[in-house]
This record gives C-alpha cells, structure tokens and sequence, in this order.
C-alpha cells in the first residue's frame, strides 16, 4: 500500500504527463469531450 507521500507524487506525476499530452498541440483547442477521452485513454493504458 502506498504511503500519502507516494500517492502525492503519483498524483503529480499523472497531472504532468496530461499536460505534456495536451501541450504536444499548443495551437488546439480542446472541447470538453475530447478532454475526456484523452483521460480515459491515459487511465486506460495506466492500468495495462
């Protein structure tokens, strides 16, 4: 089980990888549903 310091760090480290995901096209914008299936296809390779 991972202590509340590694959960943290975990946590940052997702947040990072989203944003560097998102910053690969600085000229797109995002809508709310391509947002999401950006998250979902991170959790989903996360879990593989």
């Amino acid at each position: 089980m991972p202590s509340e310091k590694e959960i943290v760090i975990i946590q940052k480290a997702t947040i990072y990888d989203i944003i560097n995901i998102i910053e690969e096209k600085p000229e797109k914008t995002y809508t709310t549903e391509e947002l999401k299936r950006i998250l979902k296809a991170y959790i989903a390779g996360a879990e593989q």
